[in-house]
């Protein structure tokens, strides 16, 4: 059976579960209250289907309604995509490259990569987004990104992971911690009330000797955007990857980066869509982060950085 509704009605079936009643999804629509109604109805008849349970006082949704709604998002948000892409054809003559990156290298590494690739390429809108490593392959996958950097790989047919850098785990420490005027830092010397965990918002540990940093514990924890702020508050001790070290010492003189007597890294990929036609894009993305990196390996920088082809 063919079943065929429009957009607008499955955008006002959508709120109206979101909202949970048809007089705020009106609200919330500048609709009136019949044409809600009248939407829900039309859907009803197009697709054969009860979408809502109209029993209770208030509106509940079928399994039908339910499965519609969920599917519903992810319609919604092509759309909007594919608005946004035309969008910028038209007012700059290409689409807008966007990319998803893990909160690991949005201190700065990120969009300095995006202004060397400016530079390099010529103007061309852009965007970035903040995604964990996880959910950034689901943003390249869906077509909600064109390409994330991120920690993660999986086994897919559709996307392309490709290591592009290896970055060791370094400290970072306020200059008056008694750990910071040493020139490496051993983790089980580390005293658990300095120390500021961060809130892995990639849900990844680094690889390698990684025992005593999961014996680690403390009652201090910091978003990797929020993490230099709270060590230079307590004059405490971190642990991140060498590219935010470089990042955060460079942002804040009174913070030093010191390298660990463990070795612990992590390895970070270009994700991109097989069958992507911006394929040449990515790859001249790749040489921007490339020079960015390599703009970051000096001093004790240096043997932390690794780029990867």
């Amino acid at each position: 059976m063919k079943r065929n509704f429009n957009i607008h009605d499955l955008r006002i079936f959508y709120t109206v579960v979101m909202t949970g009643s048809t007089r705020q999804a009106a609200q919330a629509m500048h609709l009136t209250q019949p044409a809600v109604s009248h939407a829900i109805s039309r859907l009803e008849a197009a697709t054969g289907v009860l979408l809502f349970d109209r029993s209770h006082k208030t509106l509940r949704p079928t399994e039908a309604g339910q499965y519609l709604y969920s599917e519903a998002k992810f319609v919604l948000d092509e759309l909007v995509r594919i608005d946004e892409a035309l969008h910028s054809i038209e007012q700059f003559g290409g689409r807008s490259l966007r990319i998803a990156t893990s909160p690991a290298l949005a201190l700065d590494y990120a969009s300095d990569a995006v202004r060397r690739y400016v530079q390099a390429n010529g103007t061309r809108p852009f965007s970035i987004d903040l995604e964990s490593s996880v959910q950034l392959i689901s943003a390249v996958e869906t077509m909600r990104a064109d390409v994330g950097l991120g920690a993660v790989s999986q086994d897919s047919a559709r996307l392309s992971f490709r290591p592009f850098l290896r970055t060791e785990v370094m400290a970072i420490a306020h200059r008056d911690h008694p750990l910071a005027s040493g020139s490496t830092v051993a983790v089980a010397d580390i005293a658990p009330d300095t120390y500021v965990q961060p809130l892995w918002s990639d849900y990844v540990m680094p690889q390698g000797d990684i025992a005593d940093t999961l014996q680690l514990r403390s009652g201090m924890q910091a978003h990797m955007t929020l993490l230099a702020g709270t060590v230079r508050a307590v004059r405490g001790i971190s642990l991140v990857n060498a590219l935010s070290a470089s990042d955060i010492v460079s942002a804040y003189p009174d913070l030093v980066a010191l390298p660990l007597t463990s070795r612990q890294w992590f390895d970070f990929l270009l994700i991109t869509r097989k069958e992507s036609a911006n394929q040449d894009v990515a790859e001249r993305l790749l040489e921007a982060l490339h020079a960015g990196a390599q703009a970051r390996r000096q001093g004790v920088y240096a043997d932390t950085i690794q780029l990867l082809d």
